[in-house]
């Protein structure tokens, strides 16, 4: 007897700091658990915290690592399970990185304006980026993906969850 092998995806969340992702994510991580699917949420600030020796955030630093974001996404999906990466990945060069390793990839951009990622901004990024005391801030020099897959408004986008959900399901069958 032949027994079928899960498939696996890597679902990346991208836009501003303090846009939503790991608040979408986390709704889309309930549900897809919900329905019996093995998923796991692989949160930069979370994966950033628990790497030693930490990669820092020169630019040399972010690219090693969102590589290695996107390596641990591929090695889990590779198993076959759903994989929720909520992180900036400000640069478009990141997302193909993990695009290529992955496989299976699908691209949500969490739209949310600037203004309200600045209001609802908790680690105060923004300020210090505006006041001069943090250099290469992502949230000025984030490429918006050309074509994503999806788009929510924000974190708390009820139907933007539900067609990510919708759209994994397709994709992880």
């Amino acid at each position: 007897m032949t027994v079928a092998q899960p498939h696996g995806v890597v679902v990346w969340f991208t836009g501003l700091p303090s846009a939503g992702k790991s608040t979408l994510a986390e709704a889309v991580r309930r549900e897809l658990i919900r329905r019996g699917h093995s998923c796991v949420a692989l949160d930069g600030d979370e994966v950033r915290a628990a790497i030693v020796p930490p990669h820092g955030y020169s630019p040399e630093g972010r690219t090693a690592f969102y590589t290695t974001l996107a390596r641990l996404a591929a090695l889990l999906c590779r198993q076959g399970h759903i994989v929720l990466v909520p992180a900036t990945a400000h640069k478009l060069e990141y997302r193909e990185i993990a695009r290529e390793l992955a496989g299976s990839f699908l691209e949500v951009l969490v739209d949310t304006a600037f203004r309200e990622c600045e209001q609802r901004d908790s680690k105060g990024l923004y300020h210090r980026a505006r006041s001069g005391q943090l250099e290469d801030f992502p949230g000025e020099a984030f490429e918006a993906p050309p074509a994503p897959d999806l788009v929510a408004n924000g974190g708390h986008d009820l139907a933007g969850i539900a067609r990510i959900v919708d759209r994994v399901m397709r994709v992880a069958s």
